[in-house]
């Protein structure tokens, strides 16, 4: 016999109340991290201890419930913040502030008798102007450093990202990881870089983990594990006889193969090496794949139709300089067609954007097409705890992506200031005569109200008036993350106004 679960209904205005109350709780807790002034939210992690947790998305994640009435607002808000977190990369405490202002203006309109259908519509067209009129607010940019600082409050980290600014607008071109000790370190790639296995092959003992450089490298590239050379012994001899450096990346290097490595090693002495990607699986061919074209070498391998019985000079690819270390290969002066070179990275970057919904396969198209385009570095950074090291990786990407955004779009004045203006804008603009006076008069004043929510925001957590906020000019908000900021904000107030029952 089955189960049977009683739900409850909720219509109409007592609707539109549970949504507030979800949305409302979700907002006042990531509201609090906005701002220099802001603060972590802390949660509780079983009965013994507590976790503390920064960013609009990350505290979101937390906020909301898993059912029931008051979890339905916070959970479409949780997914607009992922969303953005992942095409914007920073925003998020900003658009949960909007979105909650927005609504909460919205639902007393509808209380007070304008239809909640028409006023969604008459929000999505006012609101989509309204971006428009931002474009009319840029100001002047101020340096890559201050706007970095701006974003993550970090003199550390806004240092070394004012040095790597022209990078910064080549998507995967920087990662920010967390460093093995507390501080900041930007190691910067110069030329086409892969991981590789620590073992690496043909090494002597006393070698191992030593720095390995070869100059003037010809590159072999094998789509398959190498237990043999056969025919290839031949070629060792002739590069010991010219005393050249050849490189050897392939999917494994086991046998015999790594023994003729290891004894032509010692009579080349540094001028011989081989290599096995880090990767496994299909990402092991992307890495090899990515390595012949940016070197200029023929994959040998059973799907191209090409094995080590037909190597020719001509197969082999180039690079000025290689360097092994630290478990990654650095080819400076790759060797490759520049133009297929692009072209494979304009492949990459729209495979990204296929793959957006999917984290992690977009990050990887990304690294690749960095990396093919000659440029990648690494953002170390870690704090003194394991807390404060996850907050600063959190504001170093927030910085790196308003540097790319302000970079490709320039700025409008921060601290809400400019959403402000916007609120002045559409105050004092005519009249669109699309909807009825009621229904336009009502979303001009949500989104007013929406605009005024940062700088009421970071007041109340500076603890002053809103008239009392001093912020520098140096402060300043992308113009791109803005527009995209209030849109969504705009999006999620109007999907929610369309609401009128709730099973729970």
């Amino acid at each position: 016999m089955n189960a049977r679960h009683s739900s409850s209904i909720l219509s109409g205005a007592a609707a539109r109340q549970a949504l507030l109350a979800s949305l409302s709780t979700s907002a006042r807790a990531i509201g609090a991290s906005l701002g220099p002034n802001g603060r972590g939210t802390a949660y509780e992690i079983g009965t013994a201890s507590v976790g503390l947790v920064h960013g609009g998305a990350s505290i979101a994640r937390y906020v909301s419930g898993e059912s029931g009435s008051q979890s339905v607002a916070s959970r479409i808000l949780t997914e607009a913040l992922d969303h953005a977190q992942r095409d914007l990369g920073d925003g998020t405490a900003r658009l949960a502030c909007i979105a909650n202002a927005l609504y909460r203006s919205a639902v007393k309109r509808v209380a007070a008798g304008v239809d909640p259908g028409l006023l969604s519509r008459a929000l999505r067209d006012i609101g989509g102007t309204a971006a428009v009129q931002l474009q009319s607010m840029q100001c002047p940019a101020p340096t890559p450093e201050e706007i970095a600082f701006a974003a993550c409050r970090d003199a550390e980290v806004s240092k070394a990202l004012a040095g790597i600014v022209e990078h910064l607008s080549i998507p995967g071109a920087v990662d920010v990881r967390e460093g093995w000790r507390a501080g900041v370190e930007l190691i910067e790639n110069h030329g086409f870089c892969f991981d590789v296995s620590d073992e690496v092959v043909g090494l002597s003992p006393d070698e191992r983990g030593a720095r390995i450089e070869l100059e003037k490298a010809h590159v072999l590239v094998v789509n398959e594990t190498l237990a043999d050379f056969g025919s290839l012994a031949g070629v060792l001899d002739a590069f010991r006889a010219h005393d050249k450096s050849l490189l050897v990346v392939a999917r494994g290097i086991v046998g015999a193969a790594a023994a003729t490595l290891t004894a032509n090693r010692a009579a080349l002495q540094l001028h011989l090496v081989g290599l096995v990607p880090e990767a496994a699986g299909p990402r092991a061919v992307h890495v090899l794949e990515d390595l012949s074209l940016a070197t200029g070498a023929t994959l040998v391998s059973q799907e191209t139709g090409l094995s080590l019985a037909s190597l020719t000079p001509a197969m082999l690819g180039r690079a000025e300089h290689a360097v092994i270390e630290r478990g990654r290969c650095l080819l400076s002066g790759p060797n490759g067609d520049r133009t297929a070179v692009r072209s494979k990275q304009k492949a990459l970057e729209l495979e990204a954007e296929a793959q957006k919904n999917l984290s992690l396969d977009r990050e990887w198209a990304l690294t690749r097409s960095a990396r093919l385009g000659g440029y990648w570095a690494e953002l170390r950074v870690a704090g003194s705890t394991t807390a404060s090291t996850a907050e600063r990786i959190d504001r170093a990407r927030s910085a790196v992506s308003a540097l790319r955004a302000a970079t490709e779009q320039g700025v409008v004045p921060g601290a809400g200031f400019a959403l402000a203006d916007l609120a002045k804008a559409i105050a004092t603009s005519p009249r669109t005569m699309r909807w009825p006076e009621d229904v336009e008069g009502a979303a001009r004043n949500a989104i007013c109200d929406a605009c005024h929510s940062i700088r009421l925001q970071l007041a109340t957590n500076a603890g002053v008036e809103p008239s009392a906020l001093n912020v520098d000019d140096s402060v300043v908000d992308p113009l791109s993350t803005t527009v995209a900021i209030l849109n969504r904000a705009v999006s999620v107030a109007a999907t929610m106004l369309t609401i009128e029952v709730l099973l729970c």
